[in-house]
């Protein structure tokens, strides 16, 4: 299951998330990140998990380095996408 992410890094952990990262004391899941280019601390990531339950452990070491988690949304691959929306027309 995929799920679509929208964060705020706390840029006071930053350089802490990035040791503990490096290290691999926080494991990473996300498949993609970008972040905004006209506010470069709002990261924007696609992240992988089993199902909701297992999104929110894997993220949960992340949360204490953001000041806002703006969005968490599950979302799907555009060919899933196709299959749902070709049914509607039947």
């Amino acid at each position: 299951m995929l799920f679509f992410v929208k964060v705020r890094l706390d840029t006071g952990k930053m350089v802490d998330l990035g040791k503990k990262l490096q290290a691999g004391e926080i494991p990473t899941h996300p498949v993609s990140t970008y972040c905004l280019k006209d506010d470069p601390a709002v990261g924007l990531n696609i992240w992988e998990a089993e199902d909701r339950a297992d999104f929110d452990r894997v993220f949960a070491p992340h949360k204490d380095y953001y000041s806002e988690i703006l969005e968490v949304t599950p979302v799907i691959l555009p060919q899933e996408s196709m299959k749902i929306l070709m049914k509607q027309l039947v």
